[in-house]
């Protein structure tokens, strides 16, 4: 190719990249808002814990035995050592996440910090007492609720017995005041207190029995096939659907550009004033490459933003250099494939609502790996998924949700047969596209429908 061929096209290409990109609206959604995102995401344990107030009151309790004051005595060391960030802590572990992480393990700090155990002093009254006047001292905020244990739940039984008696329910009427997180605390240590008077002052006993009731920690590891082993996370679960969105909402946002701003500028006649200075292939290739710029940043901010996480979180283990590196060349697999499209589509219609009817086809194929997530992510490697993989045009999609998701690495000759046949099929649809563009960015009246977009690729 010629080289003034050449620095046309580069004009071409970044007068479409700085109309774009270089404009306050790209600028405020693709760029600002998620590095603002990152900052809500990353204030937000400091915001939580600023609004986080332990439980703290008087509860009024009716038993007419005593035991349960006395439970609740019994239980303040262990309630002193058993504040909300152990229960966070095991909420981290249960997600996958690790507790020692950098961004995780300064949540969990402030929390254990912020959140402190439960105190409770407990006004004990006997069973005749006037429940409704308690309530209503409750509402005038003598104490924080009431509880009404009746002392059949008090009462120690044998697996089986009774079964067919009906055991009146342990009752707790708290005030409007209490927040959700503490109302849950505050069922949490009457639940506690009640099994705990049920051992009547069998204080080894109860410790006992809480010891092997008690959740074993677990620690899972994958292991690979030369030997290696590697954490397992439930992230892993969601990270092959980030991949794939990532990929749509870079590809297709660009490719909606190009197709908005070829239709703009043949209906406005703009398109007329640039073809007199470049060739019609010359324009098709600057825009393309000049919107593969403008996904680029829209790759590049979020991707980056995820792998900033993944560094906060200490799971940078979860991606590879050769991941990457595959993720990137399926990339610009994806987004040559909808940009030839788009072009095609814009360079053929002279407005909107008549691209509508040609692209509704194309985008129908393209959710097709949105149905397929799941028993792609579910069995990565099976037939399905391999098939999906070298599927044109859903092909990209595909293989990033297969990196993504695979437990063993996908097979390397699989890797370059995808590639090899998603190179060839963008070929292929730039050379259509660019016939298409060649016959219809001139022609106005009413828009072909496929067969003649069929018959221009064959005579242009």
């Amino acid at each position: 190719m010629p080289d003034r061929s050449i620095a046309r096209i580069l004009t071409v290409a970044w007068r479409e990249f700085s109309h774009t990109a270089l404009t306050k609206s790209f600028l405020l959604g693709a760029v600002v808002i998620p590095v603002l995102m990152l900052g809500v995401v990353a204030l937000l344990p400091l915001v939580l814990v600023s609004q986080l107030q332990p439980l703290k009151g008087e509860i009024a309790v009716v038993d007419g035995t005593g035991r349960f004051k006395v439970a609740i005595k019994t239980l303040d060391a262990e309630l002193a050592e058993e504040t909300a960030s152990s229960d966070a802590t095991e909420r981290m572990r249960d997600m996958g996440l690790p507790v020692d992480a950098a961004m995780g393990g300064a949540a969990a700090a402030a929390m254990a910090g912020a959140m402190e155990a439960p105190e409770i002093t407990v006004v004990d009254f006997p069973a005749d007492s006037d429940l409704e006047e308690l309530k209503r001292k409750a509402r005038d905020g003598d104490w924080i609720g009431v509880v009404v244990v009746p002392p059949e739940q008090l009462e120690s039984r044998e697996a089986g017995a009774g079964e067919d008696t009906e055991v009146p329910e342990v009752r707790i009427f708290m005030t409007t005041e209490l927040s959700p997180r503490n109302g849950e605390e505050l069922r949490r240590v009457v639940r506690d207190a009640v099994v705990r008077a049920r051992f009547d002052g069998e204080k080894d006993e109860y410790a006992r029995v809480k010891a092997m009731l008690e959740r074993p920690g677990i620690e899972v590891k994958r292991l690979g096939g030369k030997g290696g082993e590697a954490d397992d996370s439930r992230l892993m679960q969601i990270i092959p659907f980030g991949f794939m969105m990532l990929l749509w909402i870079a590809t297709l946002t660009a490719g909606n550009y190009l197709l908005t701003s070829t239709i703009e500028e043949k209906s406005n006649k703009v398109m007329e004033v640039i073809l007199s200075a470049v060739d019609p292939i010359e324009l098709l290739w600057g825009k393309i490459l000049g919107l593969a710029l403008v996904s680029t940043v829209i790759v590049i901010t979020y991707g980056g933003l995820a792998i900033a996480g993944l560094f906060a979180l200490a799971m940078t283990d979860l991606l590879s250099l050769g991941l990457v590196l595959w993720c990137a060349v399926f990339f610009l697999i994806a987004y040559f494939t909808i940009a030839a499209l788009m072009t095609a589509v814009g360079s053929a219609v002279n407005d909107l609502r008549e691209a509508q009817s040609l692209i509704g086809p194309v985008m129908i194929v393209l959710v097709i790996p949105m149905l397929l997530g799941m028993p792609i992510s579910e069995n990565p490697n099976g037939l399905l998924a391999t098939i999906a993989s070298m599927t044109p045009p859903i092909l990209p999609f595909a293989m990033v949700m297969r990196l993504g998701a695979a437990t063993e690495p996908v097979p390397t000759w699989q890797l370059i047969a995808a590639a090899v046949i998603g190179i060839g099929s963008v070929l292929a649809l730039v050379w259509a596209a660019a016939r298409i563009f060649r016959v219809g960015i001139l022609m106005q009246g009413k828009a072909p429908n496929p067969l003649e977009l069929l018959r221009w690729i064959r005579q242009a």
